[in-house]
């Protein structure tokens, strides 16, 4: 993001303002278990980063969160201007899902495999890890999100710190956690990224664009740079 800014940049790290990527393009489900999942994605997973998940089978939801264990390059595809687009296989490990979480999981699974949630209790006591194989394609759609810290703001863009990179002139769903819980939804266009140095683990600066943020939400973005300059924390 070069220097010549139409808006006037403020460094908010002292906030601890967050907000969320969603990635929700082209995810299938392979197999699941009581531990975890694992599946096939459109984009490069990070290994240790941790993913909020949402697994929808008809008009049944079940969010987890789980961290990635394993990813790798499994296929490619064709992409709508004829580039050649990477397909990922990755495992993920579902974190904290104990009691009344590992009840759900099971009915879940007994909605989307051939197994009932009997079974998928009884195997997976046997071996936690025990995979069931989704029965139709389909059955589940699972969404991604993942958190990211804001260093920077304007009202054209954000500087953000992310726990793995993103590809330049993608376009990515993405939400910014206001003070007083204002939400602001809007797309994001990745214009930088680099590696922050001797990070550990590792992280990415990432410049953001703001495009199609809703008339509200650009109204609330500009009340809250409004009082960021009028208290001078502007660099």
């Amino acid at each position: 993001m070069n220097d010549k800014r139409r808006h006037k940049r403020f460094s908010v790290d002292i906030f601890g303002i967050n907000g969320k990527i969603m990635f929700a393009n082209e995810v299938e489900i392979l197999d699941i278990s009581l531990g975890g999942v694992s599946l096939k994605v459109d984009r490069r997973l990070n290994i240790g980063t941790e993913y909020a998940l949402k697994m929808r089978s008809n008009d049944q939801m079940i969010s987890v969160k789980g961290s990635v264990v394993w990813s790798k390059i499994s296929g490619t595809k064709k992409g709508s201007r004829g580039d050649v687009i990477p397909i990922y296989s990755a495992g993920i490990r579902f974190n904290d899902v104990l009691g009344e979480k590992a009840e759900e999981l099971a009915r879940f699974i007994e909605r989307v495999t051939n197994y009932t949630h009997e079974e998928a209790h009884r195997l997976s006591g046997l071996r936690f890890n025990m995979r069931f194989p989704i029965s139709a394609p389909g059955r589940a759609v699972l969404d991604l999100s993942e958190h990211y810290a804001l260093k920077k703001l304007s009202l054209g863009g954000m500087l953000i710190e992310s726990a793995g990179p993103l590809a330049i002139e993608d376009r990515i769903p993405m939400e910014l956690f206001l003070p007083g819980e204002r939400r602001i939804q809007f797309v994001g266009r990745i214009a930088s990224c680099f590696t922050v140095p001797d990070a550990d683990p590792s992280k990415c600066d990432i410049g953001i664009e703001f495009l199609e943020m809703p008339v509200n939400d650009k109204s609330a973005l500009k009340e809250f740079i409004f009082l960021l300059d009028k208290s001078g924390d502007a660099p």
